[in-house]
């Protein structure tokens, strides 16, 4: 047996272990917005979009001109549906800055008639708090985090009781990438029909139904009531303070719209019927008997369903593509991964990371478990399948995923990962050189719209 030189073994042994880590590292692109969207998402009846896209914590950040002003979308399914929103937007535009409108207004509230009229005229800066994609899904620093749903809320429940928040931000695994509190930009300022005490606001708007006309007023544009676009929000909240006390009809005076809206909304999640047709209350309480099904922490669902990044819809749609999946266990650990999401673009990507394991494991995923994985949350089948949603736009192979992907968790034979949109040439052989068997735009229901094709081109940031 012929036995080779000690130092000849090293050298080989170190480089078997390079070449298993040689893949060359990336920053994210800025690539052309063609590669990554389909075509008619990029411009139309008054509105275009930069063709040049920054990729940002593995999301494409758009930058959109409309009549209206500028609009920032940080993905290509928060693209899709801002632009549908823009015939609303148009729509509501006239009504609030129409004479009857200011009129009503005026009678209602006369020392605030001239705050009113500056509502059309000047709407939240979007471009405040821009969130830095998800790339805080890959964070290893707070891997403890996914065990502790049952013991974290009991001890805050010895301490708080049900009231302030018990799940501070530096507490929960996505935060990581989150910037240090004292650089956060200032606070927009409040608007006339929040300048009320909370309480007493509350109360009044009870009184006068303002919940319900705003939700109809969503319903007959057909947009989702509690979307975070601040020119819809700014207005729809207007229109709906007045029309709610009868002597101004909001609906009647919106009329009908049309447009392209119809046409980009066919491609994206619609609004379901029951966030238009249920009080607040009661969707909290219809959300509440459906978690209450696959969590056992009454506390964690209290705290979920009444404070965080989660808008009523999208808890809604949580609680939905929960009940679809039926894990076996998880349950928990997925409230917890929601109280510390932390914009709606990280509220999107857990409940899209659900969307994505349903639609491809079907009825299989039934009595599965929802298993936490360092920043985030994997599904194992009853079968021992782990399978890894990123509904991302684009995976670079970056530091941060590099080391995510080696993690001890991920060291099983039969391991699929589920792509939302494209992932880099380096990403795709780092996957495949650890065994995971890979789906690129894998499809789920209301998935994005993206572009058919390869590679994303990066385009010259200088030019």
């Amino acid at each position: 047996m012929c036995h080779l030189p000690f130092a000849l073994l090293a050298a080989l042994a170190l480089t078997t272990r390079v070449g298993a880590v040689e893949l060359e590292l990336e920053d994210e692109p800025v690539v052309d917005a063609t590669s990554l969207v389909q075509p008619a998402l990029l411009s139309g009846p008054g509105f275009s979009v930069d063709t040049r896209v920054e990729l940002r914590g593995y999301m494409a950040r758009f930058t959109l001109d409309t009549p209206v002003g500028p609009l920032v979308a940080e993905s290509v399914e928060i693209l899709a549906e801002r632009e549908a929103e823009l015939p609303a937007v148009e729509a509501l535009e006239r009504v609030t800055r129409s004479e009857a409108f200011l009129r009503a207004a005026g009678d209602k509230f006369a020392a605030t008639g001239k705050a009113l009229a500056q509502v059309a005229l000047h709407p939240v800066d979007t471009l405040l708090g821009i969130p830095s994609g998800v790339a805080r899904y890959f964070a290893a620093r707070v891997a403890k985090i996914g065990n502790q749903a049952q013991s974290l809320s009991d001890r805050t429940a010895r301490t708080l009781g049900t009231s302030g928040n018990p799940y501070p931000v530096d507490a929960g695994p996505m935060t990581d990438a989150r910037p240090d509190p004292s650089d956060a930009p200032p606070k927009p300022e409040k608007h006339w029909y929040t300048s009320i005490g909370k309480e007493a606001g509350r109360e009044v708007k009870r009184q006068l139904k303002y919940n319900q006309v705003k939700r109809d007023l969503a319903k007959r544009l057909g947009i989702d009531p509690y979307t975070s676009n601040p020119y819809v929000q700014e207005r729809l909240s207007s229109l709906a303070w007045i029309g709610s006390g009868g002597n101004f009809s909001a609906g009647t005076a919106l009329g009908t719209i049309g447009g392209v809206g119809a046409t980009v909304l066919a491609n994206g999640t619609q609004v379901s019927d029951i966030v238009w047709s249920m009080a607040p209350d009661d969707l909290r309480e219809r959300n509440r008997e459906r978690l209450g099904a696959y969590c056992r922490d009454e506390l964690l669902m209290r705290q979920f369903l009444r404070r965080g990044a989660f808008s009523p819809t999208r808890q809604t749609e949580l609680a939905d593509v929960l009940d679809a999946l039926k894990p076996a266990g998880g349950g928990d650990a997925l409230l917890e991964l929601g109280m510390t999401a932390n914009s709606e673009l990280e509220a999107r990507f857990i409940v899209n990371g659900l969307r994505l394991v349903a639609a491809h494991l079907g009825a299989r995923a039934h009595g599965g478990e929802l298993k936490p994985v360092g920043a985030g949350l994997a599904y194992v089948t009853r079968d021992g399948e782990l399978v890894l949603p990123l509904p991302v736009d684009r995976l670079s192979w970056t530091g941060e995923v590099r080391q995510f992907l080696d993690r001890a968790e991920f060291r099983v034979t039969h391991k699929t990962v589920l792509v939302g949109g494209e992932a880099s040439l380096n990403a795709r052989r780092g996957l495949t050189e650890r065994g995971w068997s890979i789906h690129v735009r894998a499809p789920w229901p209301g998935a994005p719209p993206y572009a058919l094709g390869g590679e994303p081109a990066a385009v010259d940031v200088e030019s």
